[in-house]
């Protein structure tokens, strides 16, 4: 698992990287706008898991403003990889799972500790919490499985978390479905993190309820 320290050199690196580029061209292809405050400063609003963020741009300085609740060091990294990645590939609406991703099968294990498993842990037994959770973020979805919420974690990325009910002969199962030009948006190991991190809003909210 990557460490605070990782994740710092990450957004480091990224925000270098951003810098360097077109950001109103890495906007359009990220289905996002970019405000111009003067011919200095620049900002671009970015929704994500039913919150939205600024990102500032001031010169060649780009930082991310205060918020509540607060963006966690991880969180900033995608977002930043989201601008840097955009391809403006349009939504297919073609579901896929993780393993088809580029090189899924390589983070799969890791990936069912961090998203799958949780999920199940907490819908499992009861799939109808999804449905309370719809009210909130998200809609319910007639497939795949039983009970299927869609959230759009990123302007361009939907993410559908589906379950099946259990019975006598075998226990509860989940999954995570990304549509299929998801890799024009993010990196594998995004993808990874942003499975966990629907995951655990959608927990988060079910508690709340």
């Amino acid at each position: 698992m990557p460490t605070q320290h990782d994740y710092e050199t990450a957004r480091a690196l990224a925000l270098y990287t951003l810098s360097r580029l077109d950001i109103e061209r890495c906007c359009t292809h990220a289905g996002l706008s970019l405000e111009i405050v003067s011919p200095e400063i620049k900002r671009v609003s970015i929704p994500y898991l039913g919150d939205t963020y600024t990102l500032s741009v001031h010169n060649e300085t780009i930082s991310f403003d205060d918020a509540s609740p607060p963006l966690r060091t991880p969180d900033q990294v995608l977002l930043l990889h989201y601008l840097i990645t955009a391809r403006g590939m349009p939504v297919a609406n073609e579901l896929i799972t993780f393993r088809e991703v580029p090189s899924g099968s390589f983070y799969y294990a890791a990936f069912v500790k961090r998203a799958i498993a949780p999920l199940v842990k907490c819908f499992g037994g009861k799939p109808s919490l999804l449905d309370k959770v719809a009210q909130v973020i998200g809609q319910v979805l007639p497939s795949p499985g039983d009970k299927a919420l869609k959230i759009f974690a990123l302007p361009c990325v939907p993410v559908v978390l589906s379950l099946w009910r259990g019975d006598d002969e075998f226990p509860p199962e989940a999954n995570l479905y990304f549509d299929r030009s998801i890799a024009s948006y993010l990196p594998t190991e995004d993808i990874a993190y942003l499975g966990g991190a629907v995951v655990y809003k959608v927990i988060g909210i079910a508690r709340q309820l």
